[in-house]
């Protein structure tokens, strides 16, 4: 039965390190999309890379050794806080006003850079 979930968990993995890099690539990607809209709102960028390294930094400070799921789903809880509040912080640093849309953005773009941060954490070979 160990055999089967290695060789499971080593077919799945590719795939979640390919999820992992989209997820992390929307937000640019929405932030690209309002600058080529606006032709000036370059504020979502600072406002995803904000939000991308709250979650890079605490999934890399807690990183456990033992990599268990428990232990990634506990830190992505953390991560999310603090990605969030590192957008939300962002955006009102470049000016952005309206309470609801700040929050918003911030609470999406988090949600995408801590799912993409668990997946790629649970890609990597854990010691059995």
């Amino acid at each position: 039965m160990q055999d089967y979930d290695m060789a499971s968990e080593n077919r799945s993995r590719p795939f979640r390190v390919v999820l992992a890099v989209a997820l992390a690539l929307a937000p640019f990607g929405a932030a690209l999309i309002r600058f080529i809209q606006t032709g000036t709102d370059f504020r979502y960028f600072w406002v995803a890379l904000a939000a991308f390294f709250g979650a890079l930094i605490v999934m890399l400070i807690g990183k456990a050794g033992t990599q268990q799921k428990s232990v990634v789903l506990r830190l992505s809880a953390i991560a999310f806080l603090v990605s969030t509040l590192l957008a939300v912080l962002a955006a009102r640093l470049l000016g952005a006003s309206a309470a609801f849309g700040v929050w918003a953005v911030a609470i999406v773009f988090a949600l995408f850079f801590t799912a993409s941060q668990v997946l790629y954490s649970l890609s990597r070979p854990r010691p059995s």
